[in-house]
């Protein structure tokens, strides 16, 4: 049994906000973990995601710093940051990773992905054991979130975002038309009901109640129709600056499932 942790290389596939969370918690425990992500990356909560580091180079997620590395680079096992590259895994198998986190919630798997890693965790709906992982997390709030499934799938996706404060859908607003973005708020900023938020070409984004702005997607992000770009807090006083519980959540699960694999008793 190996009790190194800089002994196990970590893939998280997906830098948004589940795979930033996790790579966090990976990355404290003194795990050697890379990120991969998709150009133009597609997260709104970007302060609590890496997924900007693939068009700024670098980016934040509280205390912890990833940097966008080529494809020759290869992941160091001892650093003081998160290598992230561009979402190739023809490429980036090639750095033989032992344990693979599948983050990017497509919801719908059509490859059996048990061959690529030792251990490959699936994050949400889509994953199931005799499919297509070793393990599943739970992502769906409530009673079961961060669960580690060993055997099965998670619950079903419902296509409806979580409730906070009351509000579910109308929270998460989607591009009208295709065209250049033009944010007219920043993150943190207090909007009040129909506040103007942005623009796509002369299309205007209104909020659809009074809260804070959480999320916006990268402006340079080339919109297309029905693409979700911006998260309204009902919250007023969320931190939207920290990993919110759920996200924090998934990650310690990870975490669990992870050193459960290694050093407890539970393994593949």
């Amino acid at each position: 049994m190996n009790t190194n942790n800089n002994h196990q290389l970590i893939w998280v596939r997906g830098a948004g906000e589940l795979g930033s969370a996790t790579a966090v918690s990976l990355f404290r425990s003194g795990f050697s973990v890379f990120l991969s992500e998709i150009n133009p990356p597609l997260a709104i909560r970007r302060t609590v995601t890496f997924s900007d580091a693939i068009l700024d180079g670098h980016s934040m997620v509280e205390d912890v710093q990833a940097t966008y590395l080529s494809l020759q680079d290869i992941p160091d096992s001892v650093s003081d940051m998160i290598p992230l590259y561009k979402d190739e895994p023809n490429h980036l198998l090639d750095f033989h990773p032992n344990i693979i986190v599948d983050a990017r919630m497509k919801k719908s798997y059509s490859v059996d992905y048990r061959k690529w890693a030792d251990f490959f965790i699936g994050l949400g709906p889509g994953f199931n054991t005799d499919e297509n992982c070793h393990a599943v997390i739970e992502t769906m709030r409530g009673h079961n979130l961060g669960r580690i499934i060993w055997d099965g799938a998670p619950q079903n996706n419902t296509g409806i975002p979580g409730n906070i404060s009351g509000e579910t859908k109308r929270r998460v607003l989607h591009s009208p038309s295709i065209g250049k973005l033009e944010w007219k708020v920043d993150f943190g900023d207090i909007v009040e009901n129909k506040q103007l938020l942005g623009t796509v070409i002369s299309t205007k984004i209104t909020a659809p109640f009074s809260g804070i702005v959480r999320g916006l997607i990268h402006p340079d992000v080339p919109m297309i129709n029905g693409l979700k770009i911006a998260d309204i807090d009902p919250r007023k006083d969320v931190n939207y600056k920290s990993i919110s519980d759920k996200s924090r959540s998934i990650g310690r699960g990870v975490l669990e499932a992870i050193l459960s694999n290694i050093y407890g008793k539970r393994s593949i």
